[in-house]
């Protein structure tokens, strides 16, 4: 009896030990992104933000629209590259290059982002939603 009792205790304790991964794992947002942004020519001031998706979120309250910026990665299937940008004319748009960084995870998958615009404007055309903070 005491034996039996001993198996169901520790069979127990396994069970629950590895349910609680899986649940962390399941409160934990889809996606996590940290995106940053400068102007190497004109300051070493680097701002970032977090951006989680599912549910949208953005890691800063003056985030302008998380729920935008997750659509377009969404949309993409969370590769940078292939975000739908936004229709923004930037011809004779001047203004320091802008380097623009995402790190972090797309549902499992890293995401490794890093590029160097002509400025602001092109920056926002290729990137859409997704950098405006």
């Amino acid at each position: 009896m005491i034996a039996r009792t001993f198996v169901a205790a520790v069979l127990l304790a396994t069970a629950v030990a590895a349910a609680s991964p899986a649940s962390a794992s399941a409160d934990a947002p889809g996606a996590v992104l940290t995106l940053s942004w400068s102007a190497p020519a004109a300051s070493n001031q680097v701002f970032t933000t977090t951006l989680t998706c599912d549910p949208a979120g953005g890691g800063e309250e003056w985030y302008l629209d998380p729920v935008l910026a997750c659509g377009d990665l969404t949309a993409a299937g969370g590769d940078i590259e292939s975000l739908p940008g936004r229709p923004l004319s930037c011809q004779g748009v001047q203004g320091w290059a802008i380097r623009t960084t995402v790190t972090g995870h797309w549902f499992g998958d890293p995401v490794n982002y890093d590029e160097l615009h002509a400025n602001w404007c092109v920056a926002r055309a290729k990137l859409g939603w997704v950098f405006t903070f």
